[in-house]
């Protein structure tokens, strides 16, 4: 080899069954977010990490709520942190034709909650880091494994990794959501707002003695769904969305509602200020309520906020990822950004390093009923994982 010339990575094998038990076994933990209940899981995948080699340790969160932090230390700074959740949205109200938290194995293909968003994902990188270990690799740098509490509402887990600042001294970071292993560099950023109306009960007979709540946001969702908030294409991104999901007001047929609340999801792409964005909804609020009812009480409030985040596509962090995918696969990965927020939305800008979002699985099936993960790409996912560690930690 030429002085200077990097070696390539050395194919690491994969343990097909245990790769399968593994996702098995964490898709029958019912961590279901709200509450959560993450801590057996996460106890459970540190012991797990244990028996492989892998040195693991357990950040308690609340009670019933833990984050789990894997490693393969290295000599120095410039770690790689491979992260993924172990909260799953619930099963929903359909009708599930494998039951969601059995995890069954059919054609190839293991079903339930969870399966794909995203503990197929988190499996794929601790078998990957068992696999260097069992390799011999010394990495320059560590290898960390961050599996978090509550991504699927708030990212509390992620948060407490930044503010307890667990993952110092990394260079980069990829996230193992799903992406039918294509390399997505950018995500939206997240904009939840709650907008609450409070105005005068009376009895249904006498309407006209209330201030009624759920006519008012009546009034006011077509005129947020129309509201032009200023907005610049982004070429990964695309454009921003906005959508009203929750609204709850009213609690007998025949009382006037004093009190409605309407919970909006924005999506926002880079160049977008969502302070500004905040003060536009409180205007067309406010605007809308003086001409219903000069009575009503309007409140604006953030449940969630935060900033949409690209990679440049000349980091090496994507460039060796997309050559990880493609020596894996035999093709090129798409390159692109995402609608959704991951766990990077905090970890990305509060260790100040590159993410890329590159997972088994079908993005589609997140939230679904039937969700399901192909063992193909969990082994895919694996190889890839193993060989991109290779890529940015030579052996020291």
């Amino acid at each position: 080899m030429e002085r200077g010339q990097q070696a390539a990575p050395r194919p690491v094998q994969v343990d097909r069954e245990l790769l399968i038990q593994l996702t098995q076994d964490l898709v029958r933990y019912p961590s279901v977010n709200p509450p959560g209940n993450e801590r057996p899981v996460a106890e459970f995948l540190a012991g797990f990490m244990e028996d492989l080699g892998i040195e693991a340790n357990v950040q308690h969160l609340t009670e019933n709520r833990a984050n789990v932090i894997g490693r393969i230390r290295g000599e120095s700074q410039g770690h790689v942190v491979f992260t993924g959740h172990l909260d799953v949205v619930p099963p929903g109200g359909q009708e599930w034709q494998h039951p969601p938290f059995d995890a069954e194995l059919i054609d190839g293909r293991i079903y339930g909650r969870g399966s794909c968003d995203m503990k197929g994902g988190v499996a794929a990188m601790v078998i990957a880091a068992a696999g260097l270990v069992r390799a011999g690799f010394r990495p320059k740098a560590d290898v960390v494994i961050a599996c978090t509490a509550g991504e699927e509402a708030g990212m509390m887990g992620a948060l407490a990794m930044v503010e307890a600042r667990i993952l110092e001294g990394s260079r980069y970071l990829v996230v193992a959501e799903p992406s039918d292993l294509n390399v997505y560099i950018g995500e939206k950023g997240v904009l939840w707002l709650r907008i609450r109306a409070l105005g005068r009960t009376a009895h249904g007979s006498m309407p006209w003695l209330g201030v009624n709540t759920v006519s008012y946001m009546a009034r006011l969702i077509p005129e947020l769904e129309a509201y032009p908030f200023p907005w610049q294409e982004s070429a990964l991104l695309g454009g921003p969305s906005s959508s009203v999901n929750v609204i709850q007001g009213g609690n007998k047929v025949n009382v006037v509602p004093d009190l409605c609340e309407l919970e909006v999801d924005m999506r926002t792409v880079p160049g977008q200020d969502h302070q500004e964005m905040v003060r536009m909804v409180r205007s067309v609020a406010e605007r809308v309520a003086g001409e219903y009812n000069a009575e009503l009480r309007i409140e604006v409030g953030i449940d969630n906020d935060k900033p949409p985040i690209e990679t440049d596509r000349s980091e090496a962090l994507v460039e060796a990822t997309v050559n990880s995918v493609t020596a894996v696969r035999r093709s090129a990965p798409e390159v692109g950004g995402v609608t959704f927020g991951t766990d990077a939305a905090y970890l990305s800008p509060g260790f100040n390093i590159p993410m890329v979002i590159c997972g088994p699985g079908s993005p589609s099936l997140a939230h679904q009923p039937n969700e399901y993960v192909e063992v193909d790409q969990l082994v895919q996912a694996t190889q890839i994982y193993a060989d991109l560690a290779q890529r940015l930690l030579v052996e020291s």
